[in-house]
């Protein structure tokens, strides 16, 4: 038994890393999602994206479609189960508000449409008829302006999905009605948008216990959301091969640690895990290729009062912040592209009346750069590198960064003030000069060096300019040395390599940068220039190296 266990642990590791590896290459880039009671309507988008963008720099938000009827009457996508037919071109304006946006930063944006308020009978076909009818029209928008959807399950008044013993349909009769109105639904939204990309707040996370059960149909008869997994049975029926899911996994509200995100990815999208186990077995090819795995995160969390039924505090020698950082850390790499961060008793942006409000910075002080750096490091990183260089305040701690200062001796070599040089001792290159700059030339393993006292846990931006020929490994390293004599954190050492398509200047060199934090146990950055050539010809050369300490 002990041996069967054990080959088939080892069969299921094989399997994901299987298909780590064979994803890896077309993975997309993750993103971070903003959802919550501030959520906004296109017309508010219009008038307000720019300082949208600037207050919650998230690579998306969860949007209200929100038009007025001839009569006058609201039609919203929050409340699209009623029985109410819509006409499409009431939306069109909601188009026009949402196409006259430039966004930088919201380029993965969702239509919410909530599973609420009305009760319907599942044999109601002429409400079912009008549900699609308008999940078409959110779909139409979503095509018009490049969105997506988003779908909220949850029975915020009625039970729509718990199956009622006092019908007159057994519980298999009503998880084929489920499923065929899963397939209507969806239907109607791949008409006009195939490859639309359906962010679920919950898929069948919300049901794992079911999954888990030897008989899950005796958990799901009685369950609030039994009849659930027939609807997305339906759903994947109806899907084109572009049509995307996500299981957002709103359990995520609640998980602590990198373990539990991480085992609840698995427990999604495991062909073996109890999400594919409430598949029908026909569908499960086509969950696993197009199902993905994501989280929601609750904000209010980590600001509620302690006592709050909803509150996460600090583990041992840390902050409450802290605890939200390596959790939110946690579910962003544990998902497989998207995280939704949802709020509630706080807002990303004012609101249009003159209520009194608190901001997410003012009560998570940090949280509007952390999410920056999270969601789009290297756009965060370029937008410090830029404010510094063009400081007329910042100061470079590096000493003779543009290697003004330098002496020539009676052989033409040229020595830089402040700096310092190593090489391997089987090297055969040379330390010269390009254009008066430092360079290093020809068959060798060697540096210049300086060394910065910094302070720990501290953040520094590191910048250089480096040019180098093909044969060349050109990059500057930042180590890490106690101030007594050894290196330390080795394993955190940061080798800084010129920007992939970064535009090249009058003399050949490119930008490198990074930003890097000072482990405990450091007290200098040692800032090494470091080249490598294979040919013993090549060269590299370097410019304008600057440290900066970040506030």
């Amino acid at each position: 038994m002990l041996k069967k266990v054990l080959l088939f642990l080892l069969a299921a590791c094989f399997v994901v890393q299987a298909h780590a590896v064979a994803e890896d290459a077309q993975a997309p880039r993750k993103k971070l999602i903003e959802l919550g009671w501030d959520i906004p309507t296109t017309s508010y988008i219009k008038d307000h994206w720019r300082e949208m963008e600037k207050s919650a720099p998230f690579d998306g938000i969860v949007y209200d479609l929100v038009a007025r009827n001839a009569d006058g009457k609201t039609c919203a996508s929050q409340s699209l189960f009623t029985p109410e037919r819509w006409n499409r071109d009431d939306f069109k304006t909601c188009v026009d508000d949402l196409n006259s946006c430039e966004f930088t930063r919201y380029k993965h944006n969702f239509i919410r449409i909530n599973f609420y308020p009305a009760q319907f009978a599942w044999s109601d076909d002429e409400a079912w008829r009008a549900v699609c009818e308008k999940a078409a029209i959110c779909a139409w928008v979503a095509q018009q302006t490049d969105d997506d959807l988003c779908l909220d399950f949850e029975s915020y008044g009625a039970h729509i999905f718990k199956y009622d013993p006092k019908s007159n349909a057994t519980f298999e009769d009503a998880k084929a009605l489920a499923r065929r109105r899963g397939a209507e639904f969806t239907r109607a939204i791949v008409k006009e948008k195939s490859d639309v990309t359906l962010l679920c707040l919950w898929m069948n996370s919300i049901n794992f216990a079911a999954g888990r059960a030897e008989r899950p149909d005796s958990v799901l008869r009685a369950g609030a959301y039994g009849l659930l997994p027939s609807f997305i049975d339906g759903m994947l029926d109806a899907a084109r091969p572009e049509t995307r899911f996500v299981e957002g996994c709103e359990n995520g509200y609640y998980m602590n640690g990198r373990e539990e995100y991480q085992r609840a990815s698995l427990d999604a999208l495991l062909l073996t895990g109890p999400g594919a186990a409430l598949v029908s077995p026909e569908n499960r090819g086509k969950y696993r290729a197009q199902v993905s795995s994501g989280f929601g995160f609750y904000l209010d969390m980590y600001s509620n009062p302690e006592g709050s039924r909803y509150y996460r505090g600090a583990e041992p020698g840390e902050t409450r912040f802290d605890r939200l950082c390596v959790n939110l850390t946690a579910a962003w790499d544990a998902a497989d592209e998207y995280v939704w961060v949802y709020g509630e008793q706080k807002r990303w942006w004012a609101p249009t009346s003159d209520a009194e409000w608190t901001s997410w910075e003012e009560a998570l002080p940090g949280i509007t750069e952390f999410i920056a750096q999270l969601s789009d490091p290297e756009r965060y990183t370029a937008e410090i590198k830029d404010a510094l260089l063009s400081s007329t305040t910042a100061t470079n701690l590096v000493k003779n960064g543009n290697f003004a200062s330098r002496t020539q001796s009676g052989d033409g070599a040229t020595t830089f003030e402040n700096w310092g040089t190593w090489r391997h001792e089987d090297s055969r290159g040379e330390f010269t000069d390009v254009d008066g700059k430092p360079a290093i030339k020809g068959d060798v393993s060697a540096c210049y060096l300086q060394a910065l006292e910094v302070e720990p846990g501290r953040k520094y931006l590191v910048y250089g300019k480096i040019g180098a020929d093909a044969s060349t490994d050109a990059n500057l390293t930042v180590r890490w040395h106690d101030g007594g004599g050894r290196w330390v954190s080795e394993w955190l050492d940061v080798r800084v390599v010129v920007r992939r398509d970064a535009p090249l200047d009058a003399n050949g060199r490119g930008e490198a940068y990074a930003l890097v934090k000072v482990p405990d146990a450091a007290r200098r950055l040692v800032l090494l220039l470091s080249a490598s050539a294979t040919d013993g010809a090549g060269t590299a050369s370097f410019d304008d190296v600057r440290v900066y300490l970040l506030p």
